[in-house]
C-alpha cells in the first residue's frame, strides 16, 4: 500500500490533465509527515502542517535562496505581521516549484510566474487580497538573476476589495453575548477571545501579541503596541473583559513561563499567533449563535466593523469612534459610514426637479 502511494502521481497530473495540483500535493505531504511520525516516535504528530516557525525547502539550492529572502526581510525592519505575509506567500512559491521538480531557480521559465498566481488564487487567495502579499514575492524575484527577468509576470493592478461588509445587528451581537453567557463547554478562552474582539474592535494580531504585563489592573485598562501601525493603544478593562480574562487566567491557562496571555490549548502551549486561529474561535461562537452564516464573513474584521457601527448607531462621533480603534489615520474611520444605512441615506441627494419622477 505504501509502495502505491508513493508511486501515485495524481498530485502532480490529476486526472490526466498537465496541470500542477498544488492543494493535493500538500495533502500528500501531510500524509507523509503524519506517518513519518509515527514510525520514528510512536506517536503521530499533529502539530499544523505548515507552522509560522518551519517552512521546510528540500531542495537545497531553494533552500539557500529562501533563507536569503528571509534574511532580507528581517534587515529591512519590516513589521512581524508584514513579514510573515510575505514569507507564507513566498514559501508557497517555493513548494510551488518543488511540486512541478524544479530544485533551483535557475529551472524557472517563462509563464512559470503567472501560472503560479493562478493556482494560489484557486487555491489558497482571492484576488483581491494578493495586493498585500505581492510585495513580498516583487521582492524575491528581484534578489536573484535567473528570476529577475520574470517580474513583468506579476500583474501591475490588482483587484481590491471593497464589499460593504454585513456586520452584527444589535440583535445579533446580544444573542452572541447571550450564547456566552449560557453555552456549556465554551472554554474560557474562547470566550474571553470573543468578548475582546465584539466589545473593542481589536485586530486578530494585537488579540495574539497582548501579554500579562500589558494588563493594568489597577489602572483597568490594558496597554497594547498595534502590530499594524506600531501606534501605542489603551484600551478600557470593562467588567465583562476583566472578569473573562480573569476565568481564563486562574482556572484555563496553561502552566506556561510565556508572557502571552492567549496560549494554545494543547501542548506544546506556545502562544496564539495567527489570524486564523482566531478567526476559526470566532466561526464557532457565531455558528454556534444561531447567526445567518450565508454570505457572512467571520474574523475580526467584521467584529471590528461592528464594533465601530454599533458606536455610530449609538450616536457616537467618528473622531471619538477613530480614537476608540486605534486609527493612525483620522480619515480611515469614515469606510464605517457603509455599514449602517441610515447614516448612508442621509448622504444621498434628491432628485432634480423636472426629471421622469416629479412629473
Amino acid at each position: 500500500m505504501g509502495q502505491a502511494f508513493i508511486g501515485d502521481q495524481s498530485h502532480v497530473v490529476p486526472e490526466n490533465t498537465e496541470r500542477y495540483h498544488h492543494e493535493r500535493t500538500v495533502a500528500y505531504k501531510r500524509c507523509i509527515k503524519l506517518v513519518e511520525s509515527y514510525l520514528a516516535t510512536g506517536t503521530v504528530d499533529w502539530t499544523p502542517a505548515l507552522h509560522c516557525a518551519a517552512f521546510p525547502v528540500e531542495s537545497d539550492a531553494l533552500r539557500t535562496s529562501f533563507l536569503k529572502f528571509l534574511s532580507e526581510l528581517t534587515n529591512r525592519e519590516l513589521k512581524p505581521n508584514t513579514i510573515d505575509g510575505y514569507r507564507r506567500f513566498t514559501y508557497y512559491f517555493i513548494e510551488y516549484l518543488e511540486g512541478k521538480g524544479y530544485s533551483s531557480l535557475a529551472d524557472v521559465k517563462r509563464g512559470d510566474i503567472a501560472a503560479f498566481i493562478s493556482v494560489i488564487c484557486s487555491e489558497r487567495y482571492q484576488a483581491t487580497s494578493l495586493g498585500a502579499h505581492m510585495p513580498g514575492l516583487k521582492l524575491f524575484l528581484s534578489m536573484f538573476g535567473e528570476t529577475e527577468p520574470f517580474l513583468p509576470e506579476i500583474p501591475g493592478h490588482l483587484p481590491k476589495k471593497r464589499d460593504i461588509l454585513k456586520v452584527y445587528s444589535d440583535d445579533e451581537y446580544n444573542r452572541i453575548i447571550a450564547h456566552l453567557d449560557e453555552a456549556e463547554g465554551l472554554s474560557f478562552r474562547n470566550k474571553a477571545i470573543t468578548i475582546l474582539a465584539m466589545n473593542t474592535g481589536l485586530r486578530a494580531v494585537d488579540i495574539c501579541a497582548i501579554r500579562l504585563r500589558d494588563i493594568d489592573w489597577e489602572h483597568s485598562i490594558i496597554h497594547i503596541v498595534q502590530q499594524k501601525t506600531g501606534r501605542t493603544h489603551d484600551i478600557p478593562l470593562t467588567e465583562a473583559i476583566g472578569n473573562a480574562l480573569v476565568d481564563y487566567l486562574l482556572n484555563e491557562r496553561p502552566v506556561s513561563d510565556l508572557d502571552f496571555v492567549f496560549l494554545r490549548s494543547v501542548a506544546p502551549h506556545g502562544p496564539l499567533m495567527s489570524h486564523a486561529g482566531i478567526r476559526n474561535i470566532l466561526f464557532n461562537v457565531v455558528n454556534d449563535s444561531d447567526i445567518e452564516a450565508k454570505g457572512r464573513s467571520y474574523g475580526t474584521r467584521v467584529t471590528r466593523h461592528s464594533t465601530a457601527s454599533r458606536m455610530l448607531r449609538n450616536g457616537v462621533p467618528l473622531p471619538v469612534i477613530s480614537e476608540a480603534l486605534g486609527h493612525g489615520n483620522k480619515d480611515s474611520v469614515m469606510i464605517y459610514i457603509t455599514t449602517d444605512n441610515a447614516k448612508l441615506a442621509e448622504c444621498t441627494l434628491p432628485l432634480p426637479r423636472g426629471g421622469a419622477c416629479h412629473g
